[in-house]
């Protein structure tokens, strides 16, 4: 795929992104369950417990509660995070693994071209330098 380096540098923080936002979820839906249950997944990576416990009727406000505090506090765009909040969303409803590709698809949805990105802003600025606030 001929990305570039714009667009790689966004995939790159997306792909850092999602499965942060997914283990924030499987904790939660882990956290739910007893204890046979726990032991019997404790070998499975938190980011795919959703593939594991069912969501079911789980509110996904309540497993994503801030899941995205990271990627708003570097800057990234509020556009960007409410797509990759929608893909969690999805992987979560569906029992989907995170693939790459799939989150590629989301991505080049988005108008990168368009959005300002955390290496946008104009040094000296809030926004350039957002983690240290």
């Amino acid at each position: 795929m001929n990305q570039s380096p714009r667009e790689t540098v966004a995939a790159a923080m997306a792909e850092m992104a999602v499965p942060r936002a997914l283990q924030v979820a499987g904790r939660r839906l882990l956290a739910r369950r007893s204890r046979a249950v726990r032991g019997r997944l404790r070998t499975v990576p938190s980011w795919e417990l959703h593939f594991h416990l069912p969501v079911g009727d789980t509110d996904p406000a309540l497993l994503l509660r801030d899941a995205w505090v990271i990627p708003e506090a570097v800057g990234l765009p509020s556009t960007m995070i409410e797509e990759l909040d929608q893909h969690v969303r999805i992987l979560l409803a569906a029992g989907l693994r995170y693939r790459r590709d799939d989150l590629f698809k989301t991505l080049s949805r988005l108008p990168l071209e368009q959005l300002v990105l955390p290496w946008d802003a104009p040094a000296g600025t809030d926004e350039a330098h957002a983690p240290s606030k």
